[in-house]
């Protein structure tokens, strides 16, 4: 379904929606320019789930280029898009939101956010279209977008980060 940006902007989007500074340690989070952000409620949740998947990292990035080096993967030579990634995801307890965290091969670690909005009842939208009240409360709308890319700040490098504390 491909929906205008102004409807999403105008009907979607709740307008309280920023763009915080988010760093966990010596990484920081660069915002997508295209994204709207998160709601000022979600920061804490955000930053929680940056901070248990950032001890992650090591691992996550062992898994991808041992994936990598295989003779097999070499030899089929893939165009990047189908790359292996790694995926860390975290819902919230409502189940309504969930961010993904995404780790390529060479290391870039990307974030999407997710927000189910369901459709709680058969409208002027749901009459028209021969959609029943059951199939109305069951249907879900989904929103997706990149939040950004997590990066790490070499020159703010710590003793305490260098051996593996996340603060």
């Amino acid at each position: 379904m491909d929906i205008p940006e102004y409807v999403l902007i105008e009907y979607l989007l709740p307008k309280n929606y920023g763009k915080p500074k988010i760093e966990i340690g010596n990484y920081y989070l660069s915002w997508n320019d295209k994204s709207p952000g998160i709601p000022q409620k979600e920061i804490s949740e955000l930053k929680t789930f940056l901070r248990n998947a950032i001890t992650y990292f090591g691992i996550m990035f062992e898994v991808l280029n041992s994936v990598w080096k295989t003779k097999n993967f070499q030899k089929q030579q893939l165009p990047r898009e189908f790359n292996p990634f790694v995926r860390i995801l975290h819902c919230n307890k409502m189940r309504k939101i969930s961010y993904d965290l995404y780790m390529a091969p060479d290391g870039s670690t990307f974030i999407d956010r997710l927000e189910r909005i369901g459709i709680s009842k058969v409208n002027g939208l749901t009459k028209g279209n021969g959609i029943t009240e059951d199939q109305a409360r069951e249907s879900m709308l989904h929103l997706k977008w990149t939040l950004g890319e997590l990066l790490f700040n070499r020159r703010g490098l710590s003793k305490a980060t260098a051996f593996g504390r996340v603060d």
